[in-house]
């Protein structure tokens, strides 16, 4: 299937992407694309090479004396991946090169994520370092691991590498917004320790399966309402509870932080006598679910079936903390923005669960464009956790990137863009972790936005990229690099 892509426009740009796809990719596990990436960059480039910490380097002189004065530019996109992909699907993201999908003017992969957030943007890098053609200043490139799980990449990343005055971040998702802004983030996890006792005599078992919903990304898509697939189980547990004698075995769900739950399951014991009502409450409850998620999410849908009797279930006290956290953690909005009317400001994700061992495990994604707010929201959350005992720690925290109103960037890629296409982009920030925030941490000099082509359903197997918005936006990327600003202010 990766064949197709060879036939689009621009080429250099989807020639590299179809390279990216066949190179397997997740978080964790970029060892391969670093590899290739460098043997790349050493082709291609005056200098290339892997930092201490994982992330791959380009280094390209001006293409000419005319050239050498304007202001160096930072290109920067991540090589990992979301490793999502549909129950029908057998694919091994650590062995397995992505399929790709023509179809419609659009981009996608067989049931699984594309690999899209953020290969585009590693390819559009590639094209532009291939290109001996461009007039360009002084460039560089960071191409950084493990975005997607921590971003321990840019978190890694040593001041002093770079020269460069401008970064220009690919890893946007829109090409008439030009992004200036965004969200910080951290970690949080919880558990607590669960007791077990024998299954009693009279009990059915039951697999509950949440499943089909769309899911999403935690930070660009957590306004859309959404359903979190493990909060619905927890609610439908939580019902359950209460009209019948219960018990739980275990339950699980989510496997990405930064993606809202897809799905998640549950094997629970009802007393035989009340079975048949169970059963009843089962469909009256996916009817419901169908009722409020039905124009959203079509597929979606909470099923029960018979299983095996297990030998041990939780007991009740434990199973009583399980429901109490998983149904009261706050997942979603909790604040929008004072400043940018319809920017999420704060919001957390209920990201993965499991009755893990002897443990019962919840991981969460936390953000906020407050780092006030985003203490208050932890807090709340710790006290929460204080009342039923159990455990929380957060890690991997990383800053917001705030705007800066007098960016010369952005006034000279407004005008590009206007020029190119005839109207002006948004300006506006992201309830979302792109790597600026870090970066420019590090390298308090830099003058960034973050740009992209349209990118439909990210972290989820139904990602696409827009064919016709690629090409606009390796128009507006070439353009911005010839005519990038001369050092001191003057525009050539």
């Amino acid at each position: 299937m990766n064949e197709n892509i060879l036939d689009l426009e621009p080429k250099a740009l989807w020639r590299n992407f179809r390279e990216l796809t066949l190179i397997p990719r997740p978080s964790k596990h970029e060892e391969k694309v670093t590899k290739f990436l460098l043997e790349f960059g050493k082709k291609h480039c005056d200098e290339a090479f892997i930092d201490p910490v994982g992330n791959v380097v380009f280094k390209k002189k001006a293409s000419s004396i005319e050239m050498s004065n304007r202001k160096g530019i930072l290109l920067q996109a991540h090589c990992d991946m979301v490793p999502q992909k549909d129950d029908c699907s057998n694919h091994n993201f650590i062995t397995d090169p992505i399929e790709t999908i023509v179809s419609g003017g659009f981009v996608s992969a067989n049931h699984t994520t594309l690999g899209g957030d953020d290969g585009i943007g590693v390819a559009a890098i590639m094209a532009i370092m291939e290109d001996n053609a461009l007039k360009h200043g002084p460039l560089e490139a960071l191409i950084t691991i493990d975005e997607e799980t921590g971003m321990t990449g840019a978190n890694g990343l040593q001041p002093g590498i770079f020269k460069s005055k401008i970064m220009l971040n690919l890893d946007s998702e829109e090409d008439n917004i030009f992004y200036i802004g965004c969200a910080g983030g951290v970690n949080v996890h919880i558990e607590t320790a669960i007791s077990h006792s024998p299954t009693p005599n009279g009990y059915a078992a039951y697999n509950v399966n949440v499943e089909g919903f769309l899911g999403g990304h935690s930070g660009c898509d957590i306004h859309k309402n959404r359903p979190n697939a493990i909060k619905l189980m927890f609610r439908m547990l939580w019902e359950a509870k209460q009209k019948f004698d219960i018990k739980i075995a275990k339950v699980e769900g989510g496997n990405m932080r930064n993606a809202i739950p897809r799905s998640s399951k549950a094997v629970i014991l009802v007393n035989n006598n009340q079975s048949a009502a169970f059963e009843s409450f089962a469909e009256d409850f996916n009817n419901i679910i169908k009722t409020e998620y039905g124009k959203s999410d079509p597929d979606g849908k909470v099923l029960i079936s018979k299983t095996d009797v297990p030998a041990e279930c939780i007991a009740d006290e434990s199973a009583k903390t399980i429901l109490f956290l998983g149904n009261n953690l706050i997942s979603g909005v909790f604040a929008l923005s004072a400043d940018m009317p319809g920017l999420v400001e704060s919001s957390n994700n209920l990201a993965i669960v499991s009755t893990d061992g002897r443990k019962f495990v919840m991981d969460n994604l936390l953000r906020s464009s407050s780092s006030s707010q985003m203490d208050y929201l932890c807090n709340i959350i710790r006290c929460m956790t204080d009342y039923c005992g159990a455990e929380i720690s957060f890690s991997g925290r990383y800053p917001g990137w705030q705007p800066n109103p007098q960016s010369e960037i952005v006034d000279l890629m407004l005008g590009i863009y206007k020029k190119l296409f005839g109207s002006k982009p948004e300006v506006t920030a992201i309830h979302a972790g792109v790597e600026c925030g870090i970066i420019i941490d590090k390298y308090p000099d830099l003058d960034a936005v973050s740009i992209g082509p349209n990118t439909f359903n990210v972290h989820t197997p139904t990602e696409k990229i827009e064919i016709a918005s690629t090409q606009r936006f390796m128009k507006l990327l070439y353009e911005t690099i010839e005519n990038a600003p001369i050092e001191g202010g003057v525009w050539a």
